[in-house]
């Protein structure tokens, strides 16, 4: 016990990791308890439509995770205070344009968007991007506090969020609004969570405001140098948000509602796992420095791998034990019929957790290989998932295949380097 208090005083990536991962253990107990609460109050039919509506969220705001990742990078690289902040906020003031074009196309293809996925309303489409909108300020705040290695402040911020959403969803929901009132409560949770984010990121130094600049263009001779950065970025984290969410969007287009809504409630607990290691990879983005040596990245890298081996594998044990256990408490015994899917589906969002991990080090080090291997192993999964589809457990062994070629063609290249620079 005296080794590991003496550990956790003497190192501060341990003890960023441990701050960090009780914030994100408090985060994803709020943001799970979300789902059973849903699961309870609303009908199979109607959860599954939130849980897509959740999962296109995370594959639409990938682009401002992408954008945070890159400002965490220019808060831990930059020297200069006043560039730095110049640069976050054109960056901001870009991404929010986007936001924007996403809102309007969502207005334009909402009824096309109804159909494809079996909606009975397409408002909650609408509703989302306008959250999509309202998190672009919270992320650029959010992701410079990461950088600052505040990771206390942004666990509060995430808990403001959760309890948020959490709160007035099972309000609105309860008073008839069903799917409109669970995603517009997330609207609500943004703007709460962005009153506190703004404070204390212009305490700590990000003194930029876009007040009178919003109806100027971003600068983009001066984001420039950034943008092929934010490329890669983007790629690498859509192709790892879409791989551990693409299971529940292609069963809701090949199986009908009701399947769709138990199955989402199997791969809402199996996703535990990956929110579990999120805060390592969190911490190893802001500790990974481009002026350090290469053998002290390389062990930071080794310890979050030990550490999210030690957290996931651990997870995967206890789903793969006891199913059916963790299926009735986290969901009810409604979603019982699928429990056998959790051990294998559980297996699949580790294995995509370590792939988070290895691309979010070489985008932390700006290496733009990964990117050729991150789209092969994309492709490779879709087009299993295009092949066999024809039951839930030929889903769940396409995702399977497609994440273990994935992470066996990082671990080929990485071999392949390393004899190189030998």
């Amino acid at each position: 016990m005296q080794r590991l208090v003496k550990a956790f005083q003497s190192s501060t990536f341990i003890r960023h990791n441990a701050i960090f991962f009780t914030g994100s253990m408090a985060i994803g107990l709020l943001n799970y308890l979300y789902y059973p609460v849903m699961g309870r109050l609303l009908h199979p039919a109607s959860f599954g439509e939130v849980q897509v509506l959740f999962s296109l969220f995370a594959q639409i705001t990938i682009f401002l995770a992408a954008f945070g990742l890159l400002t965490v990078n220019i808060v831990t690289n930059y020297t200069d205070t006043s560039k730095r902040n110049r640069m976050i906020s054109e960056l901001e003031k870009f991404a929010l344009l986007i936001s924007l074009v996403l809102l309007i196309l969502t207005v334009v293809c909402a009824p096309f968007l109804q159909q494809f996925f079996h909606f009975g309303s397409s408002v909650p489409f609408v509703i989302l991007m306008l959250a999509v909108v309202l998190g672009v300020p919270t992320t650029f705040r959010g992701s410079f506090l990461r950088g600052k290695k505040m990771f206390g402040i942004v666990s509060v911020i995430g808990v403001i969020m959760a309890i948020a959403d959490l709160v007035l969803s099972a309000v609105l929901v309860l008073a008839g609004f069903g799917t409109v009132g669970a995603i517009s409560a997330l609207v609500l949770a943004q703007m709460a969570a962005f009153t506190y984010a703004a404070k204390r990121a212009k305490a700590l130094g990000f003194t930029e405001s876009l007040h009178g600049k919003l109806f100027k263009l971003p600068d983009f001779k001066l984001m420039l140098p950034e943008l092929k950065y934010a490329s890669l970025v983007l790629v690498c984290s859509l192709t790892v948000t879409a791989m551990y969410s693409l299971d529940s969007l292609a069963v809701k287009h090949f199986f009908n509602a009701h399947v769709a809504g138990i199955y989402a409630g199997i791969s809402t607990v199996a996703r535990i796992i990956f929110f579990l290691t999120a805060s390592i990879v969190g911490v190893l983005i802001p500790s990974i420095k481009l002026q350090q040596k290469p053998k002290e990245n390389q062990n930071i890298l080794q310890k979050s791998l030990i550490l999210m081996a030690t957290i996931g594998g651990m997870a995967v044990l206890v789903f793969a034990i006891i199913p059916k256990f963790v299926i009735r408490v986290l969901m009810g015994p409604k979603y019982l019929p699928d429990a056998y899917l959790l051990p294998r589906l559980s297996l699949v969002v580790f294995i995509i957790s370590l792939i988070n991990l290895f691309i979010m080090y070489h985008i932390a080090l700006r290496r733009y290989w990964v990117m050729a291997i991150v789209v092969t192993g994309f492709t490779a999964t879709i087009v299993l998932l295009v092949a066999h589809h024809q039951t839930i457990l030929a889903v769940i062994n396409s995702l399977l295949i497609g994440s273990l070629t994935m992470l066996a063609l990082l671990g080929v290249w990485l071999g392949i380097r390393r004899l190189q620079s030998a």
